[in-house]
């Protein structure tokens, strides 16, 4: 059943992908494309959402440590944001790279559910209250700034297509309802805060249980360094944008730059490692 739900999902958001690319490049005045789209996005969400249950009803699968389920959450937090706040993604070429986002991470999540992994979990009472604690203070603010940094990656490339096409007065052909720069801007801006401000609750969480449990704060890890690094990118970014006042092309450039390496990093350790979680650099 889960791997049924799941080939549904993958599925549905590769047609999503496809008609979203259609409705790029052949727009249709009737609608019918967006429509076919938007439907595909709902149905694949729906049994996205099987497949997050059913794997997480099983206790071999919550918290593993090669990041299986977490991949899953991000692709459904992707899905889910997608989904219920579509009107300020509601272009073509977004609708395209979110959707492949969602298949990246969710095939991401298969493959490492077919890999030998034990789950962090503590099994007693007090472990059990602990990893609670961990996953909300730690976990959920991480899964929102990966989220936060895929989405700005996405509508950085979109507002620099979208502003070289009007440059070249060929914007109708990108999507017939017209495209706000405008709009495209002021999302980046959000999601650099809530990308920012995420990785910052990530960064005091993570040091905070290192100290109680008498762990070094700065370790050779994949997951602290790329963390680390990313907060002071962000901050360069907010800097650029409100302090040096950037153009928001320019913003958008270094945007762009920002959350593709840091994409880039994870899917490298995901490679090399074959885990997206905490991974040591000398393992």
């Amino acid at each position: 059943m889960t791997h049924l739900a799941a080939v549904l999902s993958i599925s549905l958001y590769m047609a999503a992908t496809l008609f979203s690319l259609l409705r790029l490049w052949r727009p249709s005045r009737s609608g019918k494309t967006d429509k076919i789209a938007a439907t595909s996005v709902f149905l694949g969400f729906v049994f996205h959402s099987v497949t997050l249950l059913l794997v997480l009803s099983e206790s071999r699968f919550f918290a593993l440590e090669n990041g299986a389920d977490y991949c899953l959450c991000v692709s459904w937090l992707l899905a889910f944001v997608f989904l219920f706040f579509r009107r300020w993604f509601n272009y073509p070429l977004l609708g395209a790279f979110i959707s492949s986002a969602i298949v990246l991470f969710m095939s991401s999540s298969s493959y490492l559910l077919h890999q030998d992994a034990a789950s962090i979990v503590d099994s007693s009472v007090d472990g059990r209250k602990q990893d609670l604690v961990v996953s909300l203070l730690h976990g959920v603010p991480a899964l929102v700034a990966v989220v936060s940094l895929v989405l700005a990656l996405g509508v950085s490339v979109a507002f620099l297509v979208v502003e070289r096409r009007l440059k070249a007065r060929k914007a109708l052909s990108l999507d017939g309802s017209g495209v706000s720069l405008q709009q495209l801007d002021r999302l980046n801006a959000h999601l650099a805060k809530i990308g920012f401000v995420a990785i910052s609750l990530v960064i005091v969480s993570g040091g905070l249980w290192a100290v109680l449990e008498r762990k070094s704060v700065f370790a050779a890890d994949t997951s602290v360094i790329s963390g680390l690094v990313t907060w002071v990118l962000l901050a360069a970014i907010l800097f650029a944008r409100i302090v040096l006042r950037w153009s928001p092309k320019r913003v958008s450039r270094l945007t762009l730059w920002v959350a593709g390496s840091f994409i880039i990093s994870v899917f490298i350790v995901l490679m090399v490692s074959g885990r997206v979680t905490h991974a040591s650099l000398w393992s």
